[in-house]
């Protein structure tokens, strides 16, 4: 895991059968105390230290309910430490407040197939893959493609 700046962060999402690195753009806050709070978090998620990561997340969200990156953020370091059940929640949450982030289907579709729920992982998948085609994105649209692919594939075993 690499931060690109200040507000951005390349996550590497555990998908299986696949590993990809999926890029979510950070939004600069208004109130950049939260956003030092935010980019706190990010750092200790990237060197490890997820449950110090997901208190800074939650501080963000306690001050700022409405933080997409925040909820999806703790979602991630959720997953890190095997906790999916909050993981999908914070992602749920996410996919409420904005509902064209593709990063955000794609790494709770990550966490369904670890949970098992191979369907709910396809959905997640084909939501992506139109978003990706919607926002004319190419290498998005066909990595989606190809980890859709790769899901469909297995539950047909």
């Amino acid at each position: 895991m690499q931060f690109l700046s200040a507000f951005s962060l390349i996550y590497p999402v555990v998908s299986l059968p696949t590993s990809k690195f999926i890029l979510i753009s950070q939004n600069y806050l208004s109130n950049h105390s939260l956003n030092d709070l935010l980019i706190k978090g990010m750092e200790k998620g990237i060197q490890g230290d997820y449950l110090k990561a997901i208190i800074d997340f939650t501080k963000v969200i306690r001050l700022s309910p409405y933080d997409i990156e925040a909820y999806y953020n703790r979602g991630i370091a959720y997953e890190k430490i095997n906790y999916n059940i909050s993981a999908i929640a914070d992602f749920d949450k996410a996919i409420r407040l904005n509902s064209n982030m593709v990063d955000i289907y794609i790494a709770r579709a990550n966490v369904s197939y670890k949970l098992g729920h191979l369907r709910e992982a396809i959905t997640d998948l084909k939501t992506a893959k139109i978003l990706c085609y919607q926002q004319k994105n190419k290498t998005c649209y066909q990595e989606t493609l190809d980890m859709l692919d790769n899901f469909q594939t297995l539950k047909n075993l």
